[in-house]
């Protein structure tokens, strides 16, 4: 069909691409999370069914030619491969490559939308590694954002505050590419034409922004507090809201876009032949971009290092102890001095932060000041930071004295980081999958799915120019303080007109004279409940502050990576629909996978045990979908485990990873029946662990040994009847069995699911039976070090060890007690006994004769 002048248009001649186009567009969105809260697997999943719903609608099986078609293959393969990345820019990378081959094959005009759409979609990934990158190009999209949301706020007449987020800046930038693109593939375009679409883009996002500030009322109308059973519609409605309002956004402006592609005045295409060379050009400058950036291939190092902690604040030095039990028994930073010390540094707890303390300290933290300071305390460290020392400042949430001011905001007086009288609260608890971090050496590389940052309920950042965001999350909303509050002057857990929604600033730092000052608004990573998950973060926080000089993100770097960001988009849109947008996406993609993949092993800073003073450390495998809860308190959790290893003196982490160079450094490994098996190098990983002096636990019944077997069988041991495995063994069910006897009495441990296990070894020793004598839990030596096997899935889970409130099992404390003991044996340590085997006279502290 021919347009008003008999000249074809985008869609002709064929099937109109709109469809293809929706879908690859709906695809680049959800993967870079700009259509609302979605967990990163459906993300995914959702993308992969747009992209080849979008292949289906342009391919039609029956007249492909291979020699178009191959490549686009190979293109689809890899795009498959990138978009299970944890990376979203390299999810982002991948929907471009795949929109790149689903037009790649296809003939006459009607294809050029679908390579538009891969060019616009190159320009949101390079659009997208900028501000991740880039704190300054991060606080220009948040002031053009709250530029947006006031200028939506003056229609609308409701207050607003918007991170970029929510002002769906991501949707709006592709929008614009496309229209950018298109208006530079077409030639003989007017102005009028460009002016009509740019105006028709911003009337559709200011649209969605003045229903985005009627948001509190529709959650008023929508919230009863006497209706318990809200039914399935209105309760996914109350969910929904706000966090995927952006949805909307999503809708309005496809309807925009479609209307593009659909706009009949559209004439032939300008030819463009862009030489090789300005294509090599361009994938240079595209490449570059990542690791000027952000890349840090050097790492730090903190041996030899010290750090001054300020002893007074609100916060106590404890560490968990025998005798104290459940949740409220951890302590808050007990084991933090432990923590710096393996890893090289030494740590200092200062009672005043007098020169003699801090004179010669590489680093100086602050942990939720709460006293007056002292005088000249707050020159001290001003002059100290000036003189080339880093500050650690970490604040809390609604904090004020009867003034209004409280003690972090005044040591923060000579930076534009300010503490916020708020509460950033979550969408989802623990801000799991709701990060957005800058990439800095501290954050690179890390994920975000089991809050391995550590923030929890705390305060967001106010931040000016030049100090500059670090972390950021994403879905949630700063609930303003409330001084006349009975809960510890917190807001009412509503969001409200002229609260922030969206990408609240939880970490900054600023330069200030030769050295720096960092600033989080929470204190939890740091606290001995929470520190086992967030260590890696932590560790490499410290190295930053204590062990590196250089500034992660000098001005020169972001001024360079905003001018290379942008000179790539252009050169993009100038270069129009030809191959290089394929090239280009794809040298973007391995720059910026191997820069991420550089700067997190530049800064892997590891934890080490010790012999002066000891340090001893214990690692529960989390890397093979163990069984266990991620929430440490719920009945499968392991805080009772994490907490009965601290008050051993382990320091305790959660193992991400299977790695020589981390179990080299540690004494204990403890395994929960996993959901995936091992890999032949990491059981070799863990047999050398062993060899060199290593223990480790494996706790697994029947019922869940098979991703377990390999790893059994590597040091002799088998769950059931024989090694063979050919029936089932009896499950043994909940009991208890003595371990330990005197002459009066017996001391049991309990089991939740037990089953039957064996080892070849003839020399291994059984320490506790279950019924018909069958063995349930064995212990045996391997080289230097010792092998223990439970057979039971949930022997160290909460609910067979220790209650969050601390309440004893039928008023006993039988499974503590055993692995009190069982420690002691494990290290070949004087037997720990039981205060129920000792004779009254000496049972006082439970401690053998």
């Amino acid at each position: 069909m021919a347009g008003p002048e008999g000249k074809d248009r985008p869609g002709q001649p064929g099937r109109s691409p709109v469809g293809a186009v929706i879908l690859v567009v709906v695809a680049a969105w959800l993967v870079a999370g700009s259509a609302g809260l979605l967990a990163y697997p459906l993300r995914r999943i959702l993308a992969i069914a747009c992209l080849l719903s979008s292949a289906l609608l342009e391919w039609p099986l029956s007249d492909r030619h291979w020699n178009r078609t191959l490549p686009s293959i190979i293109a689809g393969l890899i795009a498959l491969g990138l978009i299970s990345s944890r990376m979203a820019i390299l999810n982002l990378v991948a929907v471009a490559i795949a929109a790149w081959a689903i037009g790649q094959p296809l003939t006459g005009q009607g294809t050029i939308p679908l390579r538009v759409s891969s060019v616009a979609i190159t320009g949101l990934a390079l659009y997208r590694g900028l501000v991740c990158s880039t704190p300054w190009a991060w606080q220009m999209a948040d002031h053009l954002s709250k530029a947006l949301a006031v200028g939506a706020a003056i229609f609308a007449g409701r207050v607003m505050d918007l991170g970029p987020t929510f002002a769906g800046l991501d949707i709006l930038v592709l929008t614009v590419l496309f229209w950018l693109g298109l208006l530079a593939t077409y030639r003989s375009t007017r102005f009028t034409t460009a002016l009509y679409g740019l105006l028709g883009i911003l009337a559709g996002q200011v649209i969605y922004l003045i229903v985005l500030a009627y948001v509190p009322d529709l959650l008023d109308a929508i919230r009863s507090p006497n209706d318990q059973n809200p039914g399935l519609w209105l309760g996914l409605l109350r969910k929904a809201i706000p966090w995927n309002m952006p949805i909307l956004a999503c809708l309005i402006h496809l309807a925009i876009i479609s209307a593009m592609i659909r706009w009949p005045q559209w004439s032939m295409p300008r030819a463009i032949r862009p030489g090789t060379l300005r294509i090599l050009v361009l994938i240079a400058v595209t490449a570059l971009v990542p690791l000027v950036g952000f890349a840090q291939f050097t790492g730090p190092t903190l041996s030899g290092k010290k750090i001054v902690f300020y002893e007074k604040g609100f916060l106590n030095w404890l560490k968990p102890r025998h005798g104290q039990y459940g949740r409220l028994s951890s302590g808050m930073y007990g084991m933090l001095p432990e923590f710096i010390r393996s890893l090289g540094a030494t740590a200092v707890i200062s009672p005043d932060l007098g020169p003699e303390d801090i004179a010669d300290a590489d680093a100086v933290v602050l942990i939720f000041p709460d006293e007056p300071w002292g005088q000249g305390q707050k020159e001290r460290i001003w002059q100290y930071v000036r003189n080339g020392g880093t500050l650690l400042v970490l604040g809390e949430h609604t904090t004020a004295d009867p003034n209004g001011n409280n003690r972090f905001n005044e040591i923060l007086e000579p930076t534009r980081i300010r503490v916020a009288f708020d509460s950033a609260t979550f969408a989802v608890g623990g801000w799991l999958q709701s990060y957005e971090p800058i990439m800095h050496p501290i954050t690179a590389g890390i994920p975000d799915d089991r809050n391995q940052f550590g923030v929890v309920i705390g305060a967001s950042l106010e931040v000016g120019w030049p100090a500059r965001p670090i972390l950021m999350g994403k879905w949630g909303w700063s609930d303003l303080g409330d001084i006349g509050s009975t809960r510890a002057m917190m807001g009412n857990d509503r969001y409200e007109p002229g609260e922030r929604l969206g990408d609240l600033i939880l970490a900054a730092e600023q330069p200030l004279g030769k050295g720096r000052v960092v600033v989080f608004g929470d204190t939890s990573g740091l606290t001995n409940g929470i520190h086992p998950g967030s260590y890696v973060f932590t560790s490499r926080l410290f190295g930053y502050i204590a062990g590196h000089t250089a500034q992660a993100h000098p001005a020169w770097r972001q001024v360079l990576t905003i001018a290379l960001a942008i000179l790539a988009i252009v050169g993009l849109i100038c270069l129009g629909t030809n191959l290089a947008p394929g090239a280009v996406i794809l040298a973007f993609g391995i720059a910026w996978g191997l820069c991420v993949h550089g700067t997190a092993k530049a800064w892997q800073v590891i934890p080490s045990h010790g012999k002066q003073p000891p340090i001893q450390i214990a690692y529960v495998d989390s890397s093979h979908l163990e069984a266990y809860s991620n929430e440490s308190w719920r009945p499968d959790g392991m805080g009772g485990l994490t907490l009965t290893l601290m008050r051993d003196d382990y320091l305790v982490f959660d193992l991400y990873k299977v790695d020589s160079k981390v179990l080299d450094g540690a004494d204990l490994l403890v395994v929960v029946a996993p959901a995936r098996p091992y890999k032949a190098r990491e059981i070799e990983a863990i047999k050398r662990f062993v060899q060199q002096g290593g223990l480790l636990i494996v706790t697994v019944g029947y019922d869940r040994v098979g991703p377990s077997r390999s790893l059994l069988k590597a040091f002799g041991f088998y769950i059931g009847a024989d090694p063979s495995y050919q029936q089932e063994p009896p499950a043994l069910g909940h009991f208890k069995s003595p371990y330990l006897r005197s002459e009066t009495n017996m001391a049991y441990v309990r089991f939740h699911a037990a089953w039957p296990i064996g080892c070849t070894d003839p020399n291994a020793r059984v320490i506790a039976y279950g019924a018909e004598a069958r063995p349930v839990i064995m212990l045996r030596r391997f080289g230097a070090g010792k092998v223990a096997v439970v057979g039971d899935t949930g022997f160290a889970m909460c609910k067979n060890l220790e209650n969050e409130d601390g309440s004893p099992f039928e008023g006993m404390r039988e499974n503590a007690d055993f692995w009190r003991w069982f420690i002691t044996i494990l290290r070949d340590q004087p037997m720990w006994i039981p205060d129920s085997l000792l004779p009254k006279t000496t049972a006082q502290g439970g401690q053998a004769p």
